[in-house]
């Protein structure tokens, strides 16, 4: 297998759906968006007793996974969120069941719908293979010319998308003699020759007169980018303290901290008030047409959500071909990583655990009540869960954060058929379309689960996959299923953390909100509970 790429990953036949790299999943979208093939595929997706890396059934009457109402509800929803059918399906039927579907599923539904120009795409620019044979008697050149300028067009069409989602006129540039609160000239720090300095004074840098060709920003971005206060680093200059956006891991020499679904993260240093300072940068997906709501989500929630346990943002860079948001580094890297031990770190101890659960319980109990209308974060994880040099946690990535209606904060803020997040971590009721603060809960129970096993969230080798099904299949008792490397454990307090685990599992009538739960965990770590 070749290397993808800008990435260090390989994809093969046998790779699962969801670890696609977003490159290739945007592509994928856009081809299968122009003539609505996403649907097709998802109208063929199986249901059981089919399995993943099975044949596909070519009967029209085999059970399917997916209603035609399904597929117009989602429809809808794309058209709402202006985005694309496939990566909705993506986020659905790639993260599903406890043996996920492989991009050999995939091209075997994308042959089965003869949707060739996709499973081209995927066999030659993915696999580094040869193209697949088509089924007699299809006119494959008129096909691909129809879809090719298609393509173009939509391309085209969604450069031109205003935040309306109606077509606009976008100007080149704004032209303004003066900064005001009305301008829509962005105020930002100007490119100096030292490179290796971020100044205060600022002038002003409209899209026009970037450095290079960047996404058009929309007028409500420029407001907000204005308004917001963070510093603005020129993209030149965090492309020379990352080495070029290097993607060799800091492990080995290089920049790369992580990855995710909505760009790369690199480790780099910048001079600030005279010191120097470690920031994390993250390089949005230029190809993913969602990049501008990220990027407006993460400042608009980060410039007024301010708390000790919410990852700070340092500031933005959008006057080059990527759109990067800069954040404080955190030496400690994820809860994830350091409850696996990467990189040969020590075991976490059980009082450290405790204190991180307590500290990541605040940060989101501080996003669903600062303000009348609660933000759900809908992508709680113990990866999205950094840790400072003293392992104070700080909730982050702030990507698919959702601005609720007002109204008490245990009503349903959204309902949608877009499922977000990573799906050991999701409610049952996500999956259904039912958004709400309680989903955040649940998904803290399932970091709380892995604070207390120090086992992975999803693991397809033992029984059970995802942890929660693996801990209520088993028959051990509280001390089995501890975490032996942290400890001593209280077993008041662990079998008390143990009972709101299940708390913050049950169903979505039973389970508390956050401010509950926070509640619970506070009496129980202070020994106020028998």
């Amino acid at each position: 297998m070749q290397a993808l790429p800008g990435s260090m990953d390989s994809v093969a036949m046998t790779s699962e759906l969801r670890f696609l790299p977003p490159w290739a999943r945007s592509q994928l979208a856009h081809i299968l968006e122009v003539t609505h093939g996403w649907r097709e595929v998802m109208g063929r997706v199986p249901s059981s007793p089919w399995q993943p890396g099975s044949p596909i059934p070519q009967d029209l009457h085999y059970p399917k996974k997916y209603s035609s109402d399904d597929i117009h509800l989602i429809s809808e929803e794309c058209v709402r969120d202006r985005r694309e059918g496939f990566e909705v399906l993506l986020e659905e039927w790639g993260t599903s069941g406890r043996q996920r579907p492989t991009v050999q599923d995939l091209l075997e539904l994308l042959r089965l719908a003869k949707l060739y120009r996709a499973m081209d795409y995927l066999t030659i620019n993915v696999l580094h293979g040869e193209a697949l044979p088509r089924q007699d008697g299809d006119p494959i050149e008129d096909l691909d010319k129809a879809l090719q300028e298609g393509l173009r067009t939509y391309d085209n069409f969604i450069q031109e998308m205003g935040a309306s989602g109606e077509v606009q006129d976008i100007p080149s540039s704004y032209t303004i003699d003066e900064p005001s609160s009305d301008d829509l000239a962005l105020t930002i720090a100007p490119v100096i020759d030292d490179k290796t300095k971020v100044i205060g004074t600022c002038n002003n840098l409209t899209p026009g007169q970037s450095q290079a060709e960047s996404p058009p920003l929309d007028t409500e971005v420029l407001q907000d980018l204005q308004s917001s206060g963070f510093t603005h680093f020129s993209y030149s200059l965090l492309k020379e303290i990352t080495n070029n956006f290097s993607n060799v891991p800091t492990d080995l020499g290089g920049c790369k901290l992580g990855e995710g679904a909505f760009g790369v993260v690199y480790l780099a240093k910048i001079f600030q008030g005279g010191h120097e300072k470690k920031v994390a940068v993250k390089r949005l997906n230029s190809g993913e047409i969602k990049v501008e709501g990220q990027f407006k989500t993460e400042i608009e929630v980060l410039s007024r959500c301010i708390h000790e346990n919410l990852l700070p943002l340092e500031g933005f860079s959008c006057d080059g071909p990527d759109w990067c948001l800069v954040y404080a580094y955190m030496p400690n890297g994820s809860l994830q990583d350091r409850l696996a031990c990467s990189g040969g770190s020590e075991p976490l101890d059980w009082q450290i655990r405790v204190r991180i659960g307590e500290g990541a319980a605040r940060g989101i109990v501080h996003l669903h009540t600062y303000q009348e209308r609660p933000l759900v974060h809908r992508d709680i994880k113990s990866a999205n869960i950094l840790l400072d040099g003293s392992f104070i946690p700080k909730v982050g990535d702030f990507g698919l954060v959702h601005l609720g209606g007002s109204g008490t904060h245990t009503r349903t803020l959204i309902k949608t058929t877009t499922v977000f997040g990573t799906s050991a971590y999701m409610a049952p009721e996500a999956f259904r379309g039912d958004i709400s603060v309680k989903m955040d809960t649940f998904s803290f129970g399932i970091v709380l689960l892995e604070l207390l096993t120090g086992l992975p969230s999803y693991d397809e080798e033992r029984e059970g996959c995802d942890l929660l099904s693996h801990v209520q299949e088993s028959e051990a008792e509280v001390e089995e299923l501890l975490d032996t490397q942290a400890g001593t454990w209280d077993m008041n307090i662990a079998s008390h953390l143990f009972a709101l685990v299940g708390l913050c599992t049950e169903a979505k009538k039973k389970r508390p909100t956050m401010v509950q739960a926070l509640y619970n965990y506070s009496q129980i770590i202070n020994k106020q509970l028998d």
